[in-house]
């Protein structure tokens, strides 16, 4: 049996075994929860790391998001642009297209313009040298192109060769060779050395159209032309050039033959209205010729008959080919014109009285007012 003193020993050796074991307990629970504190901060640092770790993988990814936003919005603008661009160059191209069809239009209009110009122009060609042709043909055969004068024409030929307005004004035209200059002087009763009277040579020596007065028969001006045929002054050209359409009236010579010449002259007067005389010259010297022809066997009288009828058939043969009016044809010597102007002598007068005086009753009646030098158009 346990005395008082052992029991109370083991009571506080029990006492003290269970405060150890308690405060042991305690202490190992307490360093189990700072243990379990220590893992769940460590947890809740990990959960906090990894959040931080989410978060800014959330914020970069954002950021990357925002980036891919930022390069979606740029490659939206660019493929806007892109389509703008494509848009503007569609229209652009659209409108090239309508232009080029607009210019092809224009092209095949004026194509066609062309074209139309250009067959018209083949057609005034063509009309133009069939023209040529006709009037070459009617030049080889000594007839010159339709003559059409205006009135202006007129006026400046006139002031300018000393058109006189209260006179009858008298060309005296033809081939060179006819002896216009030497009848001149004649009808105003000059020899070539007087003063006033006009140049005669063998060669042609009236170079334009001169005008001389008549001391006898102040009514009358007469001109002196250039020969038709001369080196300077082109046949066809002759009634124009030497401005003919502005005289009264027209005294028209030829002397060996009757030309084409003298022929264009009557037509060319004709159609513009201008009075004309037919006038055969150097009569003496045909005359005389035929005698010599027929050797001596004819007199004065016939040769002279039949040299007045030969001139009449071959006029009017002529005048009808050119299809012109049958008309008088008077036959004159320089000889037989002086004679009759300066004394009155007929001996070698064949018609020089009669054209004188029929020119005489022209200046009478002459109004000058009513010209016959206007255009026939």
């Amino acid at each position: 049996m346990l005395g008082p003193v052992t029991y109370l020993g083991i009571s506080q050796e029990f006492y003290r075994y269970r405060h150890d074991l308690k405060s042991n307990f305690t202490q190992r629970r307490g360093l189990h929860g700072a243990s379990k504190a220590r893992r769940k901060a460590l947890r809740d640092l990990e959960q906090a790391q990894w959040d931080e770790d989410r978060a800014q993988r959330d914020a970069e990814q954002a950021q990357r998001d925002v980036e891919q936003a930022q390069k979606d919005a740029e490659q939206a603008q660019r493929e806007e642009e892109q389509a703008e661009s494509e848009a503007q160059q569609r229209q652009e191209e659209a409108r090239k297209t309508e232009d080029a069809a607009r210019a092809a239009r224009s092209w095949e209009d004026r194509a066609a313009s062309a074209q139309r110009s250009l067959k018209a122009a083949q057609e005034a060609t063509k009309a133009a040298v069939e023209a040529q042709k006709a009037a070459e043909e009617r030049l080889l055969r000594g007839i010159p192109p339709d003559v059409r004068p205006t009135a202006e024409q007129i006026q400046q030929f006139r002031e300018r060769r000393g058109y006189q307005k209260d006179a009858l004004n008298v060309a005296l035209v033809g081939e060179s060779g006819v002896g216009k200059s030497a009848l001149l002087n004649a009808v105003r009763g000059l020899w070539p050395d007087d003063p006033g009277a006009a140049a005669v040579g063998i060669n042609e020596t009236t170079t334009k159209v001169q005008g001389y007065v008549d001391p006898r028969h102040p009514e009358i001006k007469w001109f002196d032309v250039p020969g038709a045929n001369t080196p300077n002054v082109a046949g066809w050209l002759y009634f124009m050039n030497q401005g003919l359409y502005a005289l009264d009236v027209l005294v028209v010579l030829f002397s060996d033959r009757f030309t084409q010449t003298a022929g264009t002259l009557l037509r060319n007067a004709h159609e513009c209205g201008i009075p004309t005389y037919l006038v055969r010259t150097k009569a003496d010297q045909l005359i005389q010729n035929l005698k010599k022809e027929r050797r001596g066997r004819l007199t004065d009288a016939q040769a002279r008959k039949i040299f007045l009828d030969n001139t009449r058939e071959m006029v009017n043969k002529n005048l009808d080919k050119l299809e012109l009016p049958l008309r008088p044809v008077f036959v004159v010597s320089v000889l037989g014109m002086r004679e009759w102007v300066t004394e009155g002598d007929t001996t070698n007068v064949v018609d020089e009285q009669v054209i004188l005086q029929a020119l005489f009753r022209d200046s009478l009646s002459h109004d000058p007012s009513e010209s016959p030098a206007v255009p026939l158009l």
